[in-house]
């Protein structure tokens, strides 16, 4: 030490960062003041909004209740407290774990749902843009290749335009998980192995689609590896098996809860729907009318048919592609690509993941090129795949198959020209890519928006209330209005479960109610109605008037509920909002006989008052077919059967379907005679509890079971005496039980 030098202090010693993580503090410090400046305003208003009132409230209820579960060891979690009286609600939609996980000590900490949602958001772009580096990076040697790489990835027009989905942007899990598997090829480390799993678990379980769709890259990867290391052939094969056995343990109880709701409530897909979101060739050219540059030049597109992903990373892919061949400068500089092995490899995962995203029907400007395409092969193999309806977010790992592509091609460029053209075009490039995927100032709606002093008294109020499930009104249709959501929303601040609720699927229950024609939008039986609510487990009836068109229907509502004290057990107002318990249902659903048995076609003779031509369509086993009035109920409808014998009828079954839940009887009479002249009533009254508890049970054809007392009947006679303006009333199938 000179003289001069000042002397150091005992102890101390200077803070040396590793460069590794200096690195790692610098990209992320990088791509967090990027999400600010692409996502603003949202950086002002992390607490009180939320790009959307649908899903993104959804999304932010779901890490809460998912937060909420883990604080109590899981416990309860797949039933969640939507569309009571179903149990495994959860599995109607995205559980999120994956996200919840790392966001639930926030969600802790806070107890603010729209922070702790706009935090996973704000975290996925950082995530996609710092984990597209670091396998750019891995490729390329070139920081400044995999910083342009991440930008492509992280702020691409797609993202924008998928802004409402949170699970969709939580991408940024595949490049960590590619850059570990290559790793672990590259080097045999098994810790590079568990990276990989761990970054696959944690994008399978923040979106089931990537459980999926991921799998695509990742065969491609082993199954291009596996040959160029035939010495190491059998390690690896036994170690790739034990991770992916170990995978399947993880997921396995996440998948018995989905292939539950599945087989309990047929939660799955038609052909016909995915078709219809899937990718046509042609969107790949379409654009987002209000943020896209290119919307005064490339068509629009529709809802998940925006996927045109700019031409600056189209454009450096393309370098990718032909400049390491045809330049043996690149190689001479350092760039490290092996005969182009990698641009290859992800070309392979892009053209891949592209045919996918097609669907099952591949189609050019709406017409089909095939009638059954490669995607048709996953649908009739893949246990679970039928429940996913959106083929086109395959288009993500298109999206990052060409960011690393990218990278490769600004990596051969900076290699192949000098220091101030490089840099000069990277820049160029830089910009061009931030345009393009600007999808303009974040929309973001305040939430919630119209929570009050008088709401949040009558949650209070409830959170102390006796069990039981809650329906508000009115019952919207939660495709149709923002209200259902919110209402989901609060369901965390009084503990109850709704009947209510928004999810990737609805409850059959739910549907109906909130159909123009039901009980409950016109409560004009509203004893019947309550007593039906009553007896599905419902406890607690919530008027919002501020929630209907005009105040006169609120308070219509009101009077009509309060018109039945017999089963109202309190009144609560909290301002606009009008709060009823209702008295407990102590009484068990009536019971059909334990020994029944279905009584043969060839033992009755059907006939009808209406369509007798129609009738057979009520017998012949197909669910889809029905016999129908073809006429408004007016009352004076029936169908007679008579029997070959006289038989003690246990059990009168009516099954109805989706697509004609308005058709239900509004008032039914049955009769029996021992002699075809003197009939005996057997049941008389609204079967509205029947169908709701029906529609409870059966999500694809309800029934309306009628159990009956002990009689002897040689005809039995089901007469609909009820009244409608406008529906039918249809049966689709008919079956009767006997004793």
């Amino acid at each position: 030490m000179s003289p001069s030098s000042p002397p150091r202090k005992a102890g101390r010693l200077p803070l040396r960062v590793p460069p590794a993580l200096h690195e790692a503090l610098m990209v992320i410090a990088g791509f967090t003041l990027l999400t600010a400046v692409m996502t603003f305003p949202l950086i002002a208003r992390l607490s009180d909004s939320l790009p959307g009132l649908r899903d993104p409230v959804l999304l932010a209820w779901t890490l809460a209740w998912d937060a909420d579960r883990l604080a109590h060891g899981l416990e309860g979690l797949w039933d969640a407290p939507i569309f009571f009286p179903h149990a495994n609600t959860l599995a109607f939609s995205e559980h999120l774990l994956g996200i919840a996980v790392l966001t639930a000590p926030l969600q802790w900490l806070t107890g603010n749902p729209v922070l702790v949602y706009n935090a996973a958001f704000f975290g996925s772009y950082v995530l996609a843009g710092a984990g597209t580096y670091l396998l750019s990076k891995s490729l390329t040697g070139s920081r400044l290749a995999a910083a342009l790489a991440g930008i492509a990835v992280a702020f691409g027009p797609y993202r924008a335009t998928q802004a409402a989905h949170l699970q969709v942007l939580m991408s940024g899990w595949m490049p960590i998980a590619l850059w570990a598997l290559h790793r672990y090829f590259a080097s045999g480390s098994r810790r590079a192995l568990s990276g990989f799993v761990g970054a696959f678990l944690l994008l399978g379980l923040s979106n089931g689609y990537f459980l999926y769709f991921f799998a695509i890259p990742v065969v491609i990867v082993v199954t291009s590896e596996l040959p160029r290391r035939r010495h190491q052939w059998r390690r690896l094969t036994a170690e790739i098996s034990v991770a992916a056995l170990l995978g399947l343990a993880v997921l396995a109880p996440i998948g018995s809860a989905y292939y539950r709701a599945r087989e309990d409530l047929g939660l799955v897909r038609s052909r016909a729907d995915i078709v219809s979101y899937s990718a046509d060739v042609l969107a790949y050219t379409q654009v987002d009318r209000r943020s896209s540059p290119w919307s005064g030049v490339l068509n629009i597109g529709d809802s998940e048919e925006k996927l045109f992903p700019g031409l600056t990373v189209l454009v450096l892919a393309c370098v990718a592609l032909g400049l390491p061949r045809r330049d043996a400068r690149a190689t001479a500089a350092g760039f490290n690509l092996s005969s182009t092995r990698q641009v290859v490899l992800y070309t392979g995962i892009g053209v891949a993941a592209f045919i996918f995203s097609l669907g099952p029907e591949p189609a050019w400007a709406g017409r089909p090129l095939l009638m059954s395409g490669p995607y048709d092969w996953l649908l009739a193999f893949l246990p679970g795949f039928d429940g996913l309806r959106v083929p086109a977010r395959m288009a993500t790992i298109v999206y990052l198959a060409l960011g690393i592509l990218a990278g490769i091609g600004m990596g051969a460029l900076l290699s192949v020209w000098s220091h101030p053209i490089g840099v000069a075009v990277w820049a160029i490039c830089f910009c061009a890519l931030l345009v393009e995927g600007y999808g303009g100032a974040l929309p973001l709606e305040r939430f919630p928006p119209t929570a009050n002093d008088d709401e949040l008294a009558a949650y209070a109020w409830l959170r102390e209330s006796p069990p039981g499930g809650i329906v508000n009104l009115p019952f919207l249709n939660a495709h149709l209005s923002a209200r259902p959501v919110q209402d989901q929303f609060f369901a965390l601040r009084h503990g109850h479960p709704i009947v209510n609720g928004y999810s990737g699927y609805r409850s059959l229950l739910a549907a109906f109610l909130s159909e123009p024609g039901s009980p409950l939008q016109t409560l004009a039986n509203a004893a019947s109605t309550v007593q039906a609510l009553r007896q599905l487990g419902v406890r607690h009836i919530v008027v919002h008037a501020s929630a209907y068109p005009d105040l006169a229907r609120a308070n219509a509502a009101v009077a009509a509920i309060a018109n039945v004290p017999a089963q109202v057990e309190q009144r609560r107002a909290f301002g606009s909002t009008v709060v009823f318990r209702l008295t407990r249902w102590n009484r068990p659903p009536p019971d059909p006989p334990a020994a029944l048995r279905a009584v043969s076609q060839e033992r009755f003779r059907p006939t009808s008052s209406r369509a007798p031509y129609r009738l057979p369509l009520a017998f012949d086993g197909d669910p889809d077919t029905r016999w129908l009035t073809a006429r408004r109920q007016t009352g004076d409808e029936w169908i007679q059967l008579e029997f070959d014998a006289p038989r003690n009828v246990g059990l009168v079954r009516l099954a109805m379907a989706r697509r004609s839940l308005g058709d239900y009887p509004r008032r039914l009479r049955i009769e029996s005679s021992s002699d075809g002249t003197t009939f005996q009533t057997l049941f008389q009254g609204i079967p509205l509890a029947q169908f709701l508890r029906g529609l409870v049970r059966n999500r694809v054809y309800p029934t309306i079971d009628i159990a009956l007392p002990s009689n002897r009947t040689r005809l039995l006679r089901i007469r609909q005496i009820g009244r409608t303006r406008s529906f039918y009333w249809s049966v689709h199938e008919l079956g009767v039980f006997e004793r």
